[in-house]
């Protein structure tokens, strides 16, 4: 330690760098062979093995990609055929709506048709009912009126009027 101090004071340097002389070049000579070393182990050993990583993740992706697109038009495929399903389901149930409706029509149609038929024959009948009872009452009226008539006349005037004057009176009142 004396030594070193009496260089150091003498001003004899910094003294790793004063050492180069004696171990420099070796060290030198080491610190290319270590890096041509670590350099071939690299360049042969690692960085294969990294780019073939690299290239099986990428080739992974690659697949994994072209699988997804397969996938979603298999996807929209189904999706289409889905949605004309859909189409020909609503064909079908309006189909269906508007025959069981032109069914149902008819159906009420003939119903009505059949109500009104029966309904025109009771009113027909009824009409020729009433026209009969019309006419009997009609005639029955002017036996009525006449008898009537002879009656009013024989009391205003006291006589008995003829069957012939009063039927002809009254068939004129009555417009016949």
């Amino acid at each position: 330690m004396a030594t070193e101090t009496a260089e150091h004071a003498s001003g004899g340097g910094f003294p790793p760098f004063s050492q180069l002389g004696e171990f420099g070049a070796s060290q030198v000579f080491w610190l290319i062979v270590t890096f041509a070393v670590l350099y071939f182990a690299v360049a042969n050993v690692f960085l294969p093995k990294i780019r073939k990583a690299v290239e099986d993740r990428d080739g992974a992706i690659k697949k994994d990609v072209a699988e997804a697109a397969a996938l979603s038009v298999k996807a929209d495929e189904s999706v289409k055929q889905f949605e004309a399903q859909i189409a020909a389901a609503r064909a079908n149930a309006r189909d269906t709506a508007s025959k069981a409706k032109a069914e149902a029509d008819a159906k009420t149609s003939a119903a009505t048709a059949a109500k009104e038929a029966e309904l025109n024959s009771r009113l027909a009948a009824a009409e020729a009912r009433i026209s009969e009872t019309r006419t009997k009452a009609m005639t029955n009226v002017s036996a009525v009126a006449e008898d009537a008539a002879a009656a009013i006349a024989e009391r205003l005037t006291g006589a008995k009027p003829s069957a012939d004057t009063v039927k002809k009176a009254v068939a004129s009142a009555m417009g016949a």
